[in-house]
C-alpha cells in the first residue's frame, strides 16, 4: 500500500529533531515501502528543510509542508479571533503536547492573507513541492457548545445570512430548546452545519487556489466523516478543491480529532440530545468511515496514529497493524502514518512493510 509520512519537525519556537535524525528516520521508511509524500512542519526555517527536500527529490518523492491555518498560526502572525454565535470572544481552549486549539476567524480576508504570507516568508525557498494545510475547521465540542456556534463576528454573520441563516436564531434556537438543538434529526442544527460547511468551503478554496497559483499541490487535514459536519467541514466539497485528504482516522487518540474523544464531548456537551447511540471504535466502525469516503473526487490518504504518547495516543503494534490491513482491504488510494513517525516505536513500523 503507497503511504504518507508525517513529521512533526516543531513548534514556531522549538525545533523537535535535526534534520539529520528526520533523514535517518527517512531512509529506513523509504528503504521498505513505497512513499509518495513527506509531510513536514512547522518548525519556521527554511534552510532546516533543504537537504530533506534534496534527499526527497532525489527519491521522486514530494516534500510537503505542514502548515496550521485557524489554530496555531495566530502564534506565528496576527488574526482576527473567533467568536461565538452570542458574538463572544470562545472561552474555551485546550493546549496538549505544546500545540493550541485556539481558533482564529474562518473569514477574516486578513486572517486568510495570513496562511499565505507566513508561507512567503519563512518557507517559499525551502524546496517544498505541496503544502498540507491543518486545523481548516472551527472548533470542536473541545470548545463546548458555544465552540462549535461559531464564528459570530460581523463578516460571518453575514456569511451565515448569504446561506440562509442567522446566527441571533441559531442563538435563540439552543436557548429556547437546549440540548434538543443538537438532536439528529434536528432541522435548525442541519440547516446551521451545511450553512457552516459553505461557508468553510469558501475560505478554504480561496487558500487552495493562492496555494496552486504559486506551483504547489494541497493537501487537508480533515475530521472523521462521523464528525466533520460539526467543524464546518464537508468532505465531498473540500475534496473539489484540494488536491488530497488525510482524514483522521485516529481510534487510540485521546485528544482532538481522536474519533471516540470527540464524539464522548459531544455527547457530554449535549447529554439530553438525541440521535447519539454509543461508538465502539473497533474494526467495523473504522469500516464505515472508510465506506463513508468512497467515491471523493481527490485523493485520499486515511491517518492512522503511530506514534505512541503515553495517555494521548496509546497505542500498540497490534492496532497499527490491524488498522493498515482494513484500509488495504478498503481500496483507498493509501494510509498517511500520523501524526509524528519520529515519535513511532520502530516495533510499530515493520507491520507497515509488510
Amino acid at each position: 500500500m503507497r503511504c504518507m509520512v508525517q513529521v512533526f519537525s516543531g513548534s514556531w519556537e522549538e525545533q523537535s529533531y535535526t534534520n539529520e535524525e528526520i533523514l535517518r528516520r527517512l531512509e529506513m521508511l523509504t528503504a521498505r515501502m513505497t512513499v509518495d509524500k513527506v509531510i513536514l512542519g512547522w518548525y519556521p526555517d527554511a534552510a532546516f528543510y533543504r537537504p530533506i527536500g534534496e534527499y526527497l527529490k532525489r527519491k521522486g518523492i514530494d516534500m510537503v509542508l505542514w502548515l496550521p491555518v485557524f489554530a496555531e498560526l495566530q502564534d506565528r502572525i496576527p488574526m482576527k479571533e473567533s467568536l461565538d454565535a452570542w458574538g463572544r470572544p470562545l472561552a474555551k481552549a485546550i493546549e496538549r503536547q505544546g500545540e493550541s486549539f485556539v481558533f482564529c476567524c474562518p473569514t477574516d480576508e486578513g486572517n486568510l492573507r495570513a496562511v499565505t504570507e507566513v508561507f512567503d516568508r519563512d518557507f517559499a525557498d525551502a524546496g517544498f513541492t505541496g503544502v498540507f494545510l491543518d486545523r481548516v475547521r472551527t472548533p470542536s465540542f473541545v470548545g463546548g457548545v458555544e465552540g462549535v456556534l461559531s464564528c459570530g463576528c460581523d463578516r460571518c454573520r453575514e456569511a451565515y445570512r448569504r446561506h440562509g441563516v442567522e446566527l441571533t436564531d441559531v442563538a435563540a434556537a439552543f436557548e429556547r430548546e437546549g440540548d434538543r438543538f443538537f438532536d439528529a434529526d434536528s432541522e435548525p442544527l442541519r440547516r446551521f452545519l451545511r450553512a457552516k460547511q459553505a461557508i468553510l468551503t469558501e475560505s478554504i478554496a480561496s487558500l487552495c487556489r493562492a496555494f496552486k497559483a504559486r506551483g504547489l499541490t494541497v493537501g487537508l487535514d480533515v475530521f472523521a466523516p462521523t464528525l466533520s459536519a460539526f467543524v464546518g467541514q464537508s468532505l465531498p466539497s473540500l475534496a473539489e478543491v484540494a488536491d488530497f485528504l488525510k482524514p483522521m482516522l485516529y481510534r487510540r487518540t485521546y485528544a482532538p480529532a481522536g474519533i471516540g474523544y470527540e464524539y464522548d464531548l459531544l455527547r457530554r456537551s449535549a447529554p439530553t440530545a438525541e440521535g447519539y447511540p454509543a461508538v465502539v471504535t473497533d474494526d467495523t466502525h473504522l469500516r464505515r468511515e472508510l465506506n463513508a469516503l468512497e467515491g471523493l473526487p481527490c485523493a485520499v490518504y486515511p491517518g492512522i496514529e503511530v506514534n505512541r504518547l503515553e495517555g494521548i495516543a496509546p497505542t500498540d503494534a497490534a492496532y497499527v497493524r490491524e488498522s493498515l490491513r482494513v484500509l488495504e482491504e478498503s481500496g483507498v488510494d493509501g494510509v498517511t502514518l500520523s501524526w509524528n513517525v519520529m515519535a513511532a516505536p520502530d516495533a510499530h513500523l515493520p507491520f507497515a512493510f509488510d
